[in-house]
């Protein structure tokens, strides 16, 4: 297992730099910092290793929004499903992690975030219809809690079926913070049970954490003075650009 202490100041630094531009995209639409993340990181380090630090960094990036959109109470009753479905679907996708060849990894989060891409480019019209949010919700957090634990990366999941939802944007906001808080929570504590998280790879999360801070701040300021389609499209792009390289990357493994 790779130890923090044993990258050198050039991979430290490009962590940083990773978690900075991860909070930046979180900064200007409120998630998204897993996926861009996680399409860069696999580059530099071992997959496992990613995977690790990503878990460490999600809950902390998320408490501040969970708290300020100052509805707790109401998302822990109504999205108690999704949260259950998290719940058993977690250990479950972190079971396979060691189990899966780094390679099949690499495609199969290439694959996801060009899907998401794609997706997000199309805009599709969807609608869940009342009867059908709870048990949704927790087939929805099953699925994405196995995704989650696989790739650290759930959020389109969550951002579909509660766009789907159609809710106002401060319980929207207050839900997926929730959504990534749980799963940032569950995942850490899967993998240390696993071996994939020790307390060097916490200190190293910490430091990630304080990168993600200093760009969730400048994303902020970047949503303010740019048009918010305009980032988002030049987002898309990157990610974009990423998840086919992770596909040959992890394809080429294969071969």
């Amino acid at each position: 297992m790779i130890s923090p202490d044993s990258l050198g100041f050039g991979t430290w630094a490009e962590i940083a730099v990773i978690f900075v531009l991860g909070g930046m995209v979180k900064g200007a639409f409120g998630f998204g910092l897993p996926l861009t993340t996680m399409a860069m990181l696999p580059l530099f380090v071992p997959i496992e290793f990613a995977l690790a630090i990503n878990a460490i960094v999600m809950p902390f990036t998320n408490m501040a929004q969970f708290v300020q959109a100052g509805r707790m109470g109401e998302t822990v009753a109504r999205f108690a499903p999704s949260l259950l479905g998290l719940v058993l679907g977690i250990p479950l996708g972190a079971a396979l992690v060691s189990t899966v060849r780094d390679s099949v990894l690499l495609i199969a989060l290439g694959v996801f975030a060009l899907a998401y891409v794609l997706l997000t480019l199309a805009k599709p019209a969807l609608s869940i219809a009342t009867s059908a949010e709870k048990p949704l919700g927790l087939g929805v957090g099953f699925v994405a809690g196995i995704v989650g634990a696989l790739t650290t990366a759930s959020g389109p999941l969550f951002v579909m079926y509660l766009v789907g939802l159609k809710i106002e944007r401060r319980l929207y906001l207050s839900a997926l913070s929730l959504f990534f808080i749980l799963t940032g929570v569950l995942i850490s504590g899967t993998f240390f049970l696993a071996g994939l998280i020790d307390l060097s790879r916490i200190g190293l999360g910490g430091f990630a954490v304080l990168a993600s801070f200093a760009g969730m701040v400048i994303g902020n300021g970047l949503a303010k003075r740019i048009s918010a389609e305009r980032f988002r499209l030049v987002v898309l792009s990157f990610l974009a650009i990423l998840a086919v390289n992770l596909v040959l990357t992890g394809a080429a493994d294969l071969l």
